[in-house]
């Protein structure tokens, strides 16, 4: 008999969310202001804010029961810290956001649906910002362990996959989310506050990892980690070196920490190099070496093929180092992102082989479009194509012997764009409004709804046996 090809048994099949990105409701039962609504807010002539985005928060039940048609085995989201503690750390909790997030968990478990939480989603709580800076001083370390503990307090019983950060080199690169004030900052004062405030969410993530472990012992715990994958450009030494320092502080500086506790010497080097010195304690070192992670989750979008420019200034950061360029034979997203199947599968044979047997989670990958509802349907093919092709090299990974035990494609719904509002849609399901007005906010299946749909139901064994041909 031929072995029928499909995923593992058990396999995570779902999709992914943030809260400011989907909830709505951003002034309402007590929620706190966060440093994405304040960014959202800058921008609310230009695009959607998170005010009310695509109200997820009004329409758990429907969102949920959109889930469970689809047939999705997992869900990753993400709890706001300012709807539990609106000002980051207060004394109380706000009631009205711990019963939010239980109604959620508990019709997720009512429906079968693995919950992945997200405990903090590029949404800092103002409040954290206003007393000390946020993560730039050290006293968010013991604010987000408060934070941490009373979640797995409150659901830890409902919850056995937990995310700690997510992307954090991507809002140590973008310091304004964070609340670092880069208008009123020289560029290198905003690097180094970025970096100092990049050590201290690290340490704070291994006091939680720890937290987790003692608190929860059949629970499983992790960062959400933006996984670059640069190319060079050309086969040039100079492009070979500067792809590999990017994808080092971007994404496996901060894997390194989580899954072998400590800061890599290349990463010290390449601080110093910037005229930044981080001093660090015994206390943290053991720290760290304390708290690792379980699992790695990952979000992988594309590969980035990168130039090392002919002229740069000597004691810049390796993003000031580099110029991004473009493969004429990739299709790209309106937003510059292409689309490289093939470069997943290297993606994770090289997590296998820098991290032999650690278990991966794709926490997030998609493919964003401009839209149009034509009677009531989205043809989106392009994002057919995208799963299509990101899920086979995902079987051939496993195949390989990476041992992929999720995938939750960006996005479930259309979802608020921390950049481009409303018209960069990544969803397999449609929501009806723009970026200036709600209209319906009704919701609609598109076409990869129904691919993804298939998928899960066949546990890839169609798909697997389409490219087998």
């Amino acid at each position: 008999m031929i072995e029928k090809k499909e995923f593992p048994q058990g396999f995570l099949w779902g999709a992914s969310t943030s809260a400011f990105q989907v909830e709505g409701a951003a002034f309402e039962d007590g929620k706190g202001l966060t440093v994405a609504d304040v960014r959202s807010a800058k921008k609310k002539d230009l695009q959607m804010d998170t005010t009310v985005s695509v109200d997820h928060y009004h329409n758990l039940e429907e969102d949920v029961l959109l889930m469970k048609e689809l047939g999705m085995k997992s869900y990753r989201f993400s709890i706001s810290w300012a709807r539990i503690f609106p000002n980051g750390n207060d004394k109380e909790p706000n009631q009205k956001g711990i019963e939010f997030y239980h109604s959620l968990l508990d019709l997720l478990k009512e429906n079968d649906i693995e919950p992945i939480v997200t405990m903090f989603h590029f949404d800092l709580p103002m409040g954290l910002v206003n007393q000390y800076g946020g993560w730039v001083s050290r006293k968010s370390i013991d604010d987000f362990v408060y934070y941490a503990d009373f979640l797995f307090t409150e659901y830890g019983d409902k919850v056995k996959y937990w995310l700690t950060i997510n992307e954090q080199s991507v809002i140590v690169s973008m310091p304004d989310m964070i609340g670092i004030d880069i208008e009123n900052n020289s560029k290198q004062e905003v690097l180094k506050k970025a970096q100092i405030a990049n050590y201290h969410m690290s340490i704070a993530q291994a006091k939680v990892f720890k937290l987790c472990h003692d608190k929860l012992p059949n629970s499983k715990i992790g960062p959400a980690i933006s996984y670059l994958t640069a190319l060079p450009a050309t086969m040039k030494s100079s492009d070979l070196f500067a792809a590999k320092q990017l994808d080092d502080v971007h994404s496996f500086t901060l894997m390194d920490i989580a899954v072998r506790g400590e800061i890599p010497k290349y990463y010290k080097v390449m601080l110093e190099n910037a005229g930044i010195f981080i001093e660090q304690s015994e206390e943290d070192i053991k720290t760290l070496k304390e708290g690792t992670a379980d699992f790695l989750g990952v979000n992988w979008y594309c590969t980035t093929i990168v130039k090392k420019k002919e002229h740069y200034e000597e004691r810049s950061w390796i993003y000031d180092q580099i110029e991004m360029i473009k493969d004429k034979d990739l299709l790209y997203t309106d937003w510059g992102w292409n689309l490289d199947p093939v470069g997943l599968r290297y993606a994770l044979q090289r997590l296998n082989d820098r991290y032999p047997n650690v278990p991966v989670m794709i926490t997030e990958c998609g493919w964003s479009q401009k839209e149009q509802l034509e009677d009531g349907k989205v043809h989106d093919e392009l994002r057919i194509k995208y799963l299509k092709e990101h899920i086979y090299q995902m079987y051939l990974a496993i195949e390989d012997g990476v041992n992929v035990i999720a995938f939750n494609p960006w996005s479930f719904i259309d979802i608020l764009s921390s950049s481009d509002g409303m018209e960069k849609r990544y969803g397999l399901v449609y929501v009806d409004r723009d970026d200036f007005d709600e209209k319906s906010m009704k919701r609609y299946k598109k076409d990869s709804y129904y691919y993804y749909q298939d998928v899960i139901k066949t546990n890839g064994s169609t798909l697997i046996e389409e490219f087998s041909k």
